[in-house]
């Protein structure tokens, strides 16, 4: 898998050049010698919208700047009645609908992205999964 670090605490000055999310989707990647269209089920740390969308972009599901319309035109799409096909991220509701406890948020991406890739997904299955990506961060939208 992919890793990156950004700086340890906050530079006076915070800016696209210090975020290492991009970097560790790149190496990731690279490592499997896939592209993000190879993934058929997406588990991205969202603590915080914002966050969700920097991961949305980091890992190639949309390009740089274009997360918000994406994420507008997700919602019309899948808003009645959702299906998981229609958006395979967070099919297990992700952090913003059961918290963000310490270190267990990734455990449970992990475990999604197993049940998914296994068809044990139950309602939240998104058809022949795979693939998929599990993205975590830590420190400034690392």
């Amino acid at each position: 898998g992919g890793e990156a670090s950004g700086p340890l605490y906050p530079p006076a000055t915070i800016d696209e050049s210090m975020f290492s999310c991009e970097a560790a989707s790149r190496s990731a990647f690279s490592e499997a010698q896939l592209v993000p269209e190879d993934i058929q089920w997406f588990g991205l740390y969202d603590c915080y919208p914002v966050c969700f969308i920097r991961a949305l972009e980091a890992c190639g599901v949309t390009g740089k700047g274009q997360c918000g319309t994406w994420v507008e035109e997700m919602f019309r799409c899948t808003s009645k009645p959702y299906e998981p096909k229609d958006f395979p991220i967070n099919t297990h509701g992700g952090l913003l609908a059961f918290g963000a406890p310490w270190e267990v948020p990734a455990m449970y991406n992990i475990i999604e992205a197993c049940e998914q890739i296994r068809g044990t997904a139950g309602s939240r299955q998104v058809p022949s999964v795979r693939r998929a990506l599990v993205y975590g961060n830590g420190g400034i939208f690392s």
